[in-house]
């Protein structure tokens, strides 16, 4: 197994406002990019356009038909309405942006992944 470490660059906006920009490492593979920051573990499936977020109290999944959170404490399933959804991968760039029924305005996640420098 290949195993490609990528440096990446991860701008999170609301509507067009920049939430956080944040400098991390990730594993790319089979299509997969996983990768954490402080609060959060992440799982971008490019082949089916999914994303998974899961922290200590939650895990979330979406896909461009549908969006699951998990509430780990009592262990129970939600449903949540996407209201827009829309997903791209160009060479070393992913953009995930997504309106979800709870939100007001839609959240965009744009990913550069560049090889780790020796």
């Amino acid at each position: 197994m290949i195993f490609m470490n990528k440096e990446l660059i991860i701008n999170t906006y609301e509507e067009n406002t920049l939430l956080f920009k944040e400098n991390l490492l990730g594993i790319f593979k089979n299509n997969i990019l996983q990768y954490e920051n402080e609060t959060d573990a992440f799982k971008i499936n490019v082949a089916n356009q999914t994303l998974e977020k899961e922290n200590l109290e939650s895990l979330l999944k979406i896909s461009p038909h549908e969006a699951l959170i998990t509430l780990k404490e009592i262990n129970q399933s939600f449903e949540l309405k996407i209201k827009e959804y829309n997903f791209s991968c160009e060479k070393n760039k992913i953009t995930l942006e997504y309106l979800l029924e709870s939100h007001e305005q839609p959240l965009k996640i744009k990913i550069e992944m560049s090889d780790i420098s020796a």
